[in-house]
C-alpha cells in the first residue's frame, strides 16, 4: 500500500513553460523592421498530475495537487517541519470489514510517525461501496454499520496494537457519499488484493492525520477546508 506522508509546503513546484523570443527581421525589400509571431515551445510529454514531474518517468501519475513530490513524482515528507499530514487508504474484501493483513507493515509506518507527531489528531472515514448498500444484501448480512465496522477496525489496530490513545482518534461514516473515479488510488496493494475495479476501491478507510487540524467543523485556512471539507460534509461522527 503506497503510503503518502506529506508535510505542509510554503511553495509549490512548478513546470516552466518556455516562450519563443520575439526577434525583429528587415525586410530587405521595404527595409522596414517586421517581428516574428511568438512561439511557445510546449514539452512533447505531458505532466497529467501537474507535480512537475513528466508522465514518462512519474512514478506516482496520481498525486495530490499541492503536494511535495520527490523527482520520481511521489510524495514526500519534508524532515524538520513543524507539521504533520498523513494520509493512508486499506481497501476490504465485498461485504467485510476485516482489513487485510497486508497493511500490517504500513501500520508499523504510521504508529512512528504518530508517535514523533504525539500533539496529532488521528481522523478515520468509513466507506462502502454502492452494491454493499443494497437491501437485499444487508437482509442477508444482517447489519447495516459495515462504515463503521470498517472505520473501528483501523480505530482498534491503532489502538490495541500500536499504542495510539483512544482520545486522539476520531472515527467517521461515511457510507457511500463520497465515491472515487477509476484513476482514484494507483496502488501496488491491488494486484495482491485482487482489486481490479472501481467498485472495488469504493471499499475502503481513509485515515488522515494532523499536527494542526483536530476538529472539522473548524477549518480556518483553505488549504485545510480543501483537504478536509468533503469530510465535514458528507461523513458523520460516531464514537
Amino acid at each position: 500500500m503506497n503510503i503518502k506522508l506529506s508535510m505542509i509546503a510554503t511553495g509549490l513546484i512548478s513546470v516552466l513553460i518556455l516562450t519563443g523570443c520575439q526577434t525583429p527581421l528587415k525586410s530587405t525589400a521595404l527595409n522596414q523592421s517586421i517581428e516574428e509571431p511568438p512561439i511557445t515551445l510546449v514539452p512533447d510529454i505531458p505532466d497529467s498530475d501537474g507535480d512537475g514531474v513528466l508522465d514518462d518517468i512519474d512514478e506516482c501519475p496520481e498525486t495530490s495537487k499541492h503536494t511535495v513530490v520527490d523527482v520520481k513524482g511521489c510524495t514526500v515528507v519534508i524532515e524538520g517541519g513543524e507539521a504533520l499530514e498523513m494520509e493512508f487508504s486499506g481497501f476490504f474484501p465485498s461485504m467485510s470489514s476485516q482489513l487485510p493483513n497486508i497493511y500490517d507493515i504500513e501500520f508499523g509506518k504510521i504508529e512512528e510517525k504518530l508517535s514523533e507527531y504525539p500533539e496529532a489528531t488521528v481522523f478515520i472515514f468509513g466507506h462502502v461501496a454502492s452494491s454493499e448498500i443494497d437491501e437485499d444484501v444487508l437482509a442477508n448480512f444482517g447489519f447495516e454499520s459495515l462504515p463503521r465496522h470498517r472505520a473501528l477496525i483501523v480505530k482498534n489496530m491503532l489502538v490495541l496494537e500500536h499504542g495510539i490513545a483512544t482520545a486522539r482518534i476520531h472515527t467517521y461514516d461515511c457510507s457511500n457519499k463520497l465515491l472515487v473515479n477509476d484513476n482514484a488510488y494507483i496502488d501496488p496493494n491491488f494486484k495482491a488484493l485482487n482489486l481490479k475495479n472501481i467498485e472495488s476501491k469504493q471499499r475502503r478507510v481513509a485515515l488522515m492525520a494532523s499536527s494542526e487540524v483536530s476538529d472539522l467543523k473548524n477549518l480556518d485556512y483553505i488549504s485545510y477546508q480543501r483537504k478536509y471539507g468533503k469530510y465535514a460534509k458528507h461523513c458523520d461522527p460516531f464514537e
